[in-house]
């Protein structure tokens, strides 16, 4: 089975000390990354989530990501699920601690999934503390402008400024973190979400005969990607959970997986991030919503164009891929969502 490859592989290439080799294709992380993205933390998340743990020294993992985040991080004072001690912390269930740091982010800028508040957010829905949810709900929701493209956050990133609409850096990544938390919600701010929802959703796509697909910022004029980072698969993993109806909202979700599905396999490869399986997640996500089983065929279908493209790369390159959003371990839990019917993205719908 090739789960069970990639679990095997994964533990042969563990160095003893808790980490593993950087990819070649993972420019800007060395190697004994630490990050839920690339590193460590996200190879332990999915190995116990898979039933193959290893031992790790998590006290020892968190200095390391420490060190790591203050010297490399473009946002040094934010506190990051994707990239930061977030993900270490909940590894470990330091509930006191993650209170400190998710309570950090609500003295600075929003900004996005990968380095702001929305992982704070998810990592508070994770843990179960609604206070630190609803203040940094508040937080975030404040933020937002309307813009001639709908409700948007402006995002100060990496230098620039722009008005990015994906789950990795933008609007959908905003909106995934105040959906999750729906029930913590009040009447106004769930009003508030919803129609930002729709209004941008509906203003920002891009449709033509083979689908519905949106560029990664609002002020591009054509979208370029079919990724789950930026384009129409990481907006079906945003919003096919929304619990609200809207016609529109649904026909344009639909469009998506259609799009996503004549788009085929990434050429990128098979992770979630930018890849085949993080793509996949979206015919998943729509198969829950509207019960039709063409979306589970499908997402079956990438899962084993997705191990097709995870086993040529290993061949290529002589070794596997050791992380979870941009490597084999990404691909392994998607496989396993596939047998199971479970359309969760991993370490965003659940942790």
């Amino acid at each position: 089975m090739a789960i069970d490859e990639i679990v095997a592989d994964t533990r042969a290439a563990h160095d003893g000390e808790g980490y593993w080799r950087a990819h070649p294709l993972d420019e800007g992380f060395g190697d004994a990354d630490t990050t839920l993205y690339a590193g460590a933390s996200g190879v332990f998340w999915a190995l116990r989530f898979l039933g193959q743990p290893i031992d790790c020294d998590f006290p020892r993992l968190l200095e390391r990501n420490a060190l790591w985040y203050a010297s490399r991080s473009p946002y040094p004072r934010h506190a990051s699920l994707l990239m930061g001690d977030i993900a270490v912390l909940l590894l470990m269930g330091e509930r006191d601690a993650l209170r400190q740091r998710i309570a950090n982010n609500l003295r600075l800028p929003a900004k996005e999934l990968l380095w702001g508040m929305p992982g704070t957010m998810l990592a508070a829905l994770f843990v179960g503390e609604d206070a630190l949810y609803r203040q940094q709900a508040e937080r975030l929701l404040g933020a937002f402008t309307d813009t001639r493209f709908g409700p948007l956050c402006v995002q100060e990133l990496y230098g620039e400024q722009r008005l990015y609409l994906g789950p990795a850096h933008g609007f959908a990544g905003h909106m995934l973190a105040l959906l999750r938390g729906w029930q913590w919600l009040d009447d106004g701010q769930r009003e508030r979400v919803a129609a930002f929802a729709v209004r941008t959703v509906t203003q920002n796509a891009h449709e033509d005969t083979g689908g519905a697909n949106w560029a990664g910022a609002a002020e591009n004029p054509t979208p370029v990607l079919v990724q789950w980072c930026h384009g129409a698969p990481g907006i079906v993993t945003s919003f096919a959970d929304a619990p609200f109806a809207s016609p529109e909202l649904n026909r344009l979700l639909v469009r998506a997986g259609e799009l996503t599905w004549r788009a085929g396999p990434l050429a990128k490869g098979p992770n979630l991030c930018h890849g085949t399986a993080g793509n996949g997640y979206a015919f998943l996500k729509l198969h829950r919503r509207s019960g039709d089983a063409i979306w589970l065929d499908r997402a079956r279908a990438f899962a084993m164009a997705a191990i097709e493209q995870c086993r040529a790369a290993r061949g290529k390159y002589g070794r596997g891929r050791y992380s979870l959003w941009t490597g084999d371990l990404g691909v392994a839990v998607y496989l396993h969502a596939c047998l199971k019917v479970d359309p969760r993205f991993p370490t965003i719908d659940f942790f």
